[in-house]
């Protein structure tokens, strides 16, 4: 083939793969780049939802508290309580009148209450399931809600049925103020539930539950009066029950949650403050008041919440948007019919909606993750969910958007590709072809005379009358005669000049190589001085030997010096020299980080050891951890960092023939009669953490002849053996136990020698540190 195809192939082929390269390059990072802009935004939403509705449920929790402590409040439980008991004797009727009272109100509540509930539930209601016959409820409700002139859901609206009762002259001065509240704040309802009773002595909206009993009425089984009486049961001020949304029939059957606290007046409970909660609100956050394209959720984005039951507790977008195909939707998912004609009637999915998905399922059982997967409408989603906390609620919130419009953009982008990557293939090979004649025309003439030259004739006359590459590269030619008779007496030259400089260059490297072992040689004394000071703090096997009737500790530092120590001292209290009180301490602990600094850090621990018990004299192991932890904090807080260190400190009370302990991660095992008893641990270190809670005094109940063994995760987590894999506390454990019928001298030579055929040609990566004791 001629050069002149292979140029132009060449070129051609250099520029189609260039551009192939960087198109698919461009085009992976944008989509990785939207990919992640689209789960971002996602999981942004998620938080700021998950956020804000916590909040309102803390605001809802404030508000509730401080309602109940309100002198209105503690005022208008008294006397609305009061009229309520007083009724029967504040209107006085014949039996005849109370008849037609009863009569008027059954035929209320079948024409106006019945026919809209039995629309939403099956089996059908009847009047005797919905009523209170108490003559109280019977009265109160017939001033109240059956002769109120305005209709329902407006029933609040009236402030006094005019009658001559104390509890009408109550309801007229209490009355505005609740309806205010509730307006203002949102809230479906508020209750005033007596405790003795149970009886709704007070609601703003006068629904059917008015007047009627918690505890023997119609509706002593719903989630308002689970509520109550979770409130009476605890009899706590400051006690807070919030229950999750479920049908109550009062609000012809719709989803209804409750939030309900006791009334004190003083240190007497003298009733139960409730609200019910207000949907709308929860839908404004959770729906942005329905602007999802304006916030940023383009047309199929939305966040809900779903509760433990896997049913939606807010509306769902598509409902609200086009409704139509919603309801078609749901048709063809094969929701229940019942289900779909309740959303219907109430024009709302909450409580109603099943949604249970992969992200649903995972959220409600408490992961927070980000994934795709499809939704409840079978539709491919981005869904960013996590668990919400509020109260004892279980509920899961959803952030998520279709994941067709989220990944559009990758699409564009690759077809945009795709025409631009074509345009330029085209224009590319137009060109190569033209650049490859124009070059090969030149190249032919200078072919020929290079031939010549590199057949020896140095005179071979050269054209260089060109002005572009090709022209320099024939003077080029030109100049290798002369320059090649240059070159081989420069050569020489450079030769001589390079060993000069290769003799000086070894001097400089040996001189530096003296130097940087005689620093080496100053490190590794000065940390074998470190190892001859932490030896001589650590205990020694004298003064352990006096204190413990048998004992082994097996001390392999990881490097010269080491992290893990093991600490001991005696406390001995006379009054009147006669001893009072000998406690013998032991710690076995592992300090952040090994080598050098972890041993800095065990000679800071063990001073504060000291500190705690010989200076301070503290004598509980778990009091003890707490003042180290807190000289810790204190010491190391400007350098923001968390050192410390994990380990037992356990007390030999010897005056009490008793042994207690605290541990902090590492937890001391027993082990008797061929079998382990293996004790906590708090999981914290001693030092700065995410929990800091006070270290727990463990008591250890001890035979004679049993074991105590102490250790870090040094031995644990050595790699070896054959598959190159961790040691792990339960085959340690397993191996105290098999050899724990030998003396502890034997066992000790045992754990020693199987740490090292472990480790085999192995690095040893941690401290070992274990102690045994035999009581």
């Amino acid at each position: 083939m001629r050069i002149g195809s292979k140029l132009a192939i060449a070129f051609f082929m250099i520029a189609f793969l260039s551009m192939l390269v960087i198109g698919m390059i461009s085009y992976f990072r944008a989509k990785h780049a939207l990919h992640k802009q689209s789960f971002d935004k996602l999981t942004a939403f998620r938080e700021l939802k998950a956020g804000q509705i916590e909040d309102y449920f803390e605001l809802i929790n404030d508000q509730i508290l401080t309602m109940a402590e309100s002198p209105m409040v503690i005022e208008a439980m008294k006397e609305l309580e009061t009229g309520f008991n007083k009724i029967e004797e504040d209107i006085k009727l014949t039996d005849a009148e109370y008849e037609d009272v009863k009569k008027r109100g059954d035929d209320y509540i079948t024409k106006e209450f019945l026919p809209k509930l039995n629309k939403n539930i099956y089996p059908k209601a009847t009047l005797a399931d919905e009523v209170d016959y108490d003559k109280k409820c019977v009265l109160l409700t017939d001033l109240y809600y059956v002769k109120n002139p305005n209709p329902p859901g407006e029933k609040n609206n009236l402030m006094s049925s005019n009658d001559p009762s104390s509890y009408s002259a109550s309801h007229a001065k209490f009355h505005s103020i609740f309806k205010s509240f509730a307006d203002k704040f949102g809230y479906y309802d508020i209750f005033l539930i007596d405790t003795q009773t149970g009886n709704i002595v007070y609601t703003v909206y006068k629904e059917l539950d008015f007047a009627t009993s918690l505890t023997k009425g119609p509706f002593k089984n719903t989630n308002l009066a689970a509520a109550y009486n979770a409130v009476t049961k605890s009899g706590k001020k400051n006690f807070v029950k919030l229950v999750d949304y479920m049908p109550y029939h009062p609000s012809y059957n719709a989803p209804s949650s409750f939030i309900a606290c006791s009334i004190f007046d003083g240190d007497k409970e003298i009733g139960v403050l409730a609200f019910q909660m207000p949907i709308d609100k929860i839908n404004a956050i959770m729906t942005d008041k329905e602007n999802w394209e304006n916030v940023g959720l383009g047309k199929t984005g939305e966040t809900y919440i779903v509760g433990d039951d896997f049913k939606i507790r807010n509306q769902s977008r598509f409902l609200i948007e086009d409704s139509t195909n919603y309801f078609r939707m749901l048709e063809d998912l094969g929701e229940d019919k019942k289900v779909i004609e309740e959303i219907k009637n109430y024009n709302s999915s909450i409580g109603l909606q099943s949604v249970k998905t992969p992200g649903t399922k995972e959220a409600l059982s408490g992961t927070t993750d980000a994934k795709i997967f499809p939704d409840y409408r079978g539709v491919s989603v981005l869904s960013a969910y996590k668990p919400l906390k509020i109260g004892d609620m279980h509920w899961a919130l959803m952030s998520e958007m279709d994941e067709a419009e989220a990944f559009d953009q990758v699409d564009i982008l690759r077809n945009n590709i795709i025409v631009g990557f074509l345009c330029l293939l085209v224009v590319v090979f137009v060109v190569s072809y033209f650049v490859s004649r124009a070059i090969t025309r030149p190249l032919n003439e200078l072919t020929r005379e290079a031939l010549e030259l590199a057949d020896g004739n140095l005179e071979v006359e050269i054209q260089t009358g060109r002005k572009d590459e090709i022209g320099i590269l024939a003077f080029s030619f030109k100049k290798m005669q002369a320059s090649i008779s240059k070159l081989i007496n420069d050569l020489k030259d450079i030769n001589h000049n390079l060993e000069d400089k290769v003799k000086e260059r070894t001097a400089e490297v040996m001189k530096q190589k003296d130097v940087i072992e005689e620093k080496q040689k100053e490190i590794v004394d000065s940390i074998h001085y470190a190892k001859r000071i932490q030896t001589t703090i650590l205990p020694s096997n004298e003064f352990l030997g006096k204190n413990l009737s048998d004992f082994f500790v097996l001390f392999k530092p990881q490097s010269i010096v080491s992290g893990d120590f093991y600490w001991a001292t005696r406390v001995i209290k006379k009054m009147e020299d006669e001893v009072v009180s000998e406690k013998f301490y032991l710690a076995v602990c592992d300090s952040t980080g090994h080598g050098v600094p972890g041993a800095f850090m065990s000679i800071l621990n063990i001073s504060f050891l000291n500190e705690a018990i010989n200076e301070k004299n503290i004598e509980e192991p778990n009091e003890i951890l707490n003042y180290v932890r807190k000289r810790l904090i204190k010491n190391l807080s400007h350098e923001g960092g968390q050192d410390g260190m994990d380990g037992a400190v356990i007390c030999f009370d010897k005056t009490n023939n008793t042994i207690s302990y605290a541990s902090a991660h590492n937890a001391p095992i027993i082990v008797r009669d061929k079998n382990i008893i293996e004790y906590t641990a708090d999981k914290m270190p001693v030092g700065k953490g995410i929990k800091t809670d006070s270290f727990t005094l463990q008591k250890m109940d001890v035979k004679k002849g049993d074991v105590l063994y102490f250790y870090t995760d040094g031995y644990a987590d050595q790699f070896g053996g054959p598959k190159g894999k961790k040691f792990k506390y339960k085959t340690l454990n397993a191996l105290l136990l098999d050899n724990s019928h030998l003396s502890l001298t034997e066992q000790s030579k045992i754990l020693l020698e199987t740490f090292n055929d472990w480790k085999g040609h192995l690095e040893q990566i941690d401290d070992v540190c274990v102690f045994a004791v035999r009581v």
